[in-house]
């Protein structure tokens, strides 16, 4: 696609202004300085989920007591296949995206020992598959509507995409059958459920005032394995700022 002589507005970042704080009960007159930073903005992001029964694994190790605890733990994902279209119509602006997101996979045992899931065959009729390494793969095709975005700004983004620069990544997060978890010798028949973030981001620079600089401090903590094995079950922390402006979510999917 083209999208000639189209980019982000940009300001002069020089300068200072003023700016009121309160501190210990009374109001102090603090200069800022603007700043130039490197970003990433996420232009867009969605979830996607599918089910399936009769997935097999092949495990590798023992599970303590012979089960893979419900929660499944997907690392490593990776996109392959990646296309995104201007599929627009006069009626609404649009973006079709299509890849495939394929994730290491991950099990626990009663213990907390964790385990590589390879996946051996996925049953027909999901967008589930396996990958060449034993990845759980999730193929996709989705279109975009955004009902809220002016022409100017869907303009700016059809240039990120016109430039390539823009960065399509994947998260995933997936559960078996707590009543179907028990292996049989390295193999485990279980039924699955996952779901599959997508982000849509682009490195951008943004002019932003500065009060100061934070110090830094440093804290050595000990090592504690039981805690780092804990750690990698831990909920993943949203890694996106609140989003201002347009375009505002929620998107509707067309």
């Amino acid at each position: 696609m083209t999208v000639p002589n189209v980019s982000l507005p940009t300001v002069l970042c020089t300068g200072t202004t003023k700016v009121e704080i309160s501190v210990g009960g009374r109001t102090e007159s603090k200069d800022l300085v603007f700043e130039c930073i490197k970003v990433k903005k996420v232009f867009d992001e969605f979830v996607l989920r599918d089910c399936v029964e009769g997935i097999k694994f092949k495990v590798c190790g023992e599970p303590h007591g012979g089960t893979i605890e419900p929660t499944l733990i997907l690392r490593n994902c990776k996109l392959s296949n990646v296309e995104i279209k201007d599929v627009s119509t006069n009626a609404d602006k649009r973006l079709k995206f299509s890849a495939r997101c394929c994730c290491d996979v991950f099990g626990k045992d009663s213990r907390g020992k964790i385990i590589r899931l390879e996946v051996i065959d996925v049953p027909e009729g999901t967008n589930l598959s396996e990958g060449p390494s034993g990845e759980l793969c999730f193929t996709f095709s989705v279109r975009r509507t955004y009902p809220n975005v002016t022409e100017e700004n869907f303009e700016r983004l059809l240039h990120f995409l016109d430039q390539g620069r823009f960065e399509l990544q994947c998260f995933g997060e997936a559960v078996i059958d707590e009543e179907n978890n028990t292996t049989t010798g390295e193999i485990l028949i279980t039924n699955l459920g996952a779901f599959i973030a997508i982000k849509f981001d682009a490195e951008v620079q943004l002019c932003v005032p500065v009060l100061g600089y934070c110090a830094i401090e440093e804290d050595v903590a000990p090592i504690d394995i039981n805690f780092c094995e804990e750690f990698e079950f831990e909920d993943i922390p949203s890694f996106n700022p609140p989003q201002l402006g347009v375009p505002t979510p929620p998107y509707t999917t067309g």
